[in-house]
């Protein structure tokens, strides 16, 4: 590991796409080949092209119907499929049109001068992008320079929590919150009571995530992870009452992750919470 402030040394190593861009960017050049192709065919076979066109309407048409059949199928049976569409849609959206310049940009600068802050703008940036394969080695490259960087070790727990390690993510939430208190505006605590309550320390997730409320507010996903801890704690006359709190209609427009926790805690309400 090279010193604060060393030269990096080594061949630059490309960047791989993640595979869910990839396939989405396949997806978009074989519907962007489709008219060159007909108007190559209609050129010999004009009659052909008609056909294909015809077929592939129809096609297309039979396609969108029993796509739509299933997705009113899915929602009949589990109502947040639409908010599950929503959020899904919105990261595809994200990773289609965030510009990846920065993260590449941050590479370059890495190769060039190596520095704990560098390593963690790479591992920002990529887990930004949800890359989690490359934001990993950098954040912990960034902790090894300069351990008592809050901002990292918070990455490094979010990075850690999606990988489902959750030993290491509750540490390092716990070390970025001790660092900064209230750090991220409070999301350091509120996924480490996350990562607790995963983890069965049922009444320590609810103190935390209790503390988190207190100190920062909470949202529909704070709610609904209170909810989930204190029906795991045996609480249930609580459980439903913050499931109520995370069910309950938005002031103002929300977001598609807190969306999509509202409509998880509409379903345990419907429910009546113990399921």
């Amino acid at each position: 590991m090279p010193e604060v402030g060393a030269p990096a040394e080594g061949p630059r190593v490309p960047v791989p796409l993640p595979a869910g861009q990839r396939l989405a960017l396949l997806l978009i050049w074989l519907v962007a080949a489709v008219p060159p192709a007909l108007w190559l065919v209609s050129r010999s076979d004009p009659d052909l092209a008609v056909q294909l066109v015809h077929r592939g309407t129809v096609w297309v048409t039979r396609l969108a119907l029993g796509a739509g059949a299933v997705l009113a199928l899915a929602a009949l049976l589990f109502p947040p499929v639409p908010a599950w569409l929503r959020l899904r849609w919105n990261e595809l959206r994200l990773s289609l049109t965030s510009d990846r310049g920065p993260l590449l940009r941050a590479m370059g600068e890495l190769e060039h001068f190596a520095s704990a802050q560098r390593h963690y703008e790479v591992g920002r940036l990529a887990l930004l992008r949800r890359e989690f394969s490359l934001a990993l080695p950098h954040l912990q490259a960034a902790l090894e320079m300069e351990p008592d960087m809050a901002a990292a070790h918070h990455h490094l727990g979010l990075a850690m929590f999606r990988h489902g390690q959750l030993g290491v993510a509750a540490a390092a939430f716990a070390r970025a919150e001790e660092l900064d208190p209230g750090h991220a505006f409070g999301d350091a605590l509120l996924y480490l009571g996350r990562c607790l309550d995963l983890a069965d320390h049922h009444q320590q997730a609810v103190e935390v995530l209790r503390k988190h409320q207190a100190r920062h507010g909470g949202g529909h996903r704070s709610h609904y992870w209170l909810g989930l801890a204190l029906l795991a704690a045996g609480d249930a006359h609580g459980a439903a009452d913050a499931f109520a709190v995370a069910a309950a209609p938005p002031a103002q427009k929300i977001t598609a992750e807190e969306n999509w926790f509202r409509a998880l805690a509409r379903v345990r309400r419907w429910r009546g919470g113990a399921s």
